[in-house]
């Protein structure tokens, strides 16, 4: 079973055992409430809690470790490998796995990462965060944003949450940056990590 796919592992686990969620909280510590949104997917167990809660269930997990796919540092590229996979976990990874290697980049080649007008994903969600970024990260290295990020495809008509569980939602409704705010596109500021 994939990696991104923990809380449907979690629950057929739980389910072979012939226990309840709340058996395995109390065997683990935690709130059923908690084992109930990892296991709906609505948000992503760290690895230590997922092997807690794994060992509640009288299983265990190793780790494998799969690298992401070669990233080339332009968002034009992240762009092309966005529209690779329909898989909105994985997406998030790339887009995170962007933000720090743009961090890492020394200051004075950081504008050439953005100026590229990365190609349509497809997915008008991803299309606008791809502008939202590129505006952000020039707002945040002051120089002016690329012209492509402002086209009328780099904006949503209705509201989209990076993450879409109601806590984060109203942190996000909080702490959005104003390029994402201003296309609709809903992140909390700690999501973007070093940015």
């Amino acid at each position: 079973m994939p990696a991104d796919r923990l809380g449907a592992l979690l629950r057929q686990t739980r389910s072979a055992a012939g226990l309840s969620q709340a058996a395995v909280a109390a065997a683990a510590g935690v709130g059923q409430p908690m084992i109930s949104v990892y296991e709906r997917e609505k948000r992503e167990p760290t690895w230590t809690t997922f092997r807690r809660l794994l060992r509640a269930a009288g299983a265990a997990a190793e780790l494998r470790v799969e690298p992401l796919p070669a990233l080339g540092l332009t968002l034009s590229e992240l762009g092309e490998h966005l529209a690779s996979t329909d898989d909105d976990r994985r997406r998030r990874r790339l887009v995170l796995d962007f933000v720090g290697r743009f961090a890492d980049t020394p200051t004075d080649h950081r504008r050439s990462l953005i100026v590229e007008r990365p190609e349509l994903v497809g997915e008008p969600r991803w299309d606008a965060l791809l502008g939202a970024l590129a505006e952000h990260l020039a707002f945040h290295e002051d120089f002016d944003p690329p012209h492509w990020c402002t086209d009328s495809d780099r904006f949503l008509d209705t509201a989209w949450y990076w993450v879409d569980l109601p806590s984060v939602r109203r942190r996000a409704l909080v702490t959005t940056p104003a390029s994402f705010r201003r296309r609709n596109v809903w992140v909390d500021r700690a999501d973007l990590q070093r940015y």
